[in-house]
């Protein structure tokens, strides 16, 4: 029996990904001592990628070639690219297990009611968090002055920042964090500002303050909808740990 054709665009899409991920891996390996902003960004091209299937890149890759004089020898590396992008396409039978046709029109929905139950489930997890946090931020008191608030004032000026960040004062005891992608606000724990300098202050409002410049949150929910639609992969929740680690 071959490979179930509702099979086969799955299965090569998870073996390119995969691939790739194993390909960033031994990129990182190699830049190391490189600066971690670009272990990063290798690192979330990896977990983009399996947004992204190898065929329908190759496709677009085609549409936006130069219009020129067709050669006559087809270059090796689009053989290459062609049979990558179809591993199954053209290949003999493969060995499986033998299954009879009434079986195949199960087999279908079996998984995807599997893989919809597990979908299901990692958007509830996300959206009590998200939930939790925002209301969170909604109860929060605004801060118009004060040391926190001058000293945030003066770093969007250093970074360049156009829109001004709306700090707001929380009494729950979770870290400074940044909440929100359109319009993101930073979160200032009230117990802490007792315990910190005033440079220290201004060190934590400038790792957050990068974080907003960099678009942190949106890669953030990038990654979290790679995870829940492939929440089956183990690769996609190692990519979230290299993404936090750099």
């Amino acid at each position: 029996a071959m490979i179930p054709a509702y099979f086969s665009p799955l299965a090569n899409h998870l073996w390119q990904s995969t691939a790739f991920a194993v390909g960033i891996w031994l990129l990182t390996l190699l830049l190391s001592n490189n600066r971690a902003q670009v272990r990063y960004r290798l690192w979330l091209a990896g977990s983009v990628k399996f947004l992204a299937p190898f065929a329908a890149l190759v496709a677009v890759g085609r549409q936006f070639s130069w219009r020129s004089t067709p050669t006559v020898v087809q270059p090796d590396v689009t053989f290459i690219i062609d049979t990558i992008s179809q591993p199954f396409a053209q290949t003999a039978a493969i060995p499986t297990l033998a299954l009879s046709p009434a079986s195949f029109s199960v087999v279908p929905i079996l998984f995807v009611a599997v893989w919809f139950c597990g979908f299901a489930m990692s958007l509830l997890a996300w959206s009590v968090r998200w939930r939790r946090l925002a209301a969170m931020v909604r109860v929060a008191t605004p801060l118009p002055a004060g040391r926190e608030w001058a000293a945030l004032h003066r770093l969007e000026q250093v970074m360049g920042l156009r829109r001004p960040m709306t700090l707001v004062s929380s009494d729950t005891s979770l870290e400074p964090g940044v909440f929100g992608i359109l319009n993101p606000v930073l979160v200032w724990p009230n117990s802490i500002s007792a315990r910190l300098t005033d440079a220290q202050i201004e060190a934590v409002l400038a790792h957050e303050l990068c974080h907003v410049r960099r678009h942190d949150n949106l890669a953030a929910a990038l990654h979290m909808v790679v995870e829940a639609v492939f929440w089956f992969h183990p690769l996609v929740w190692w990519l979230e740990r290299r993404l936090v680690d750099e």
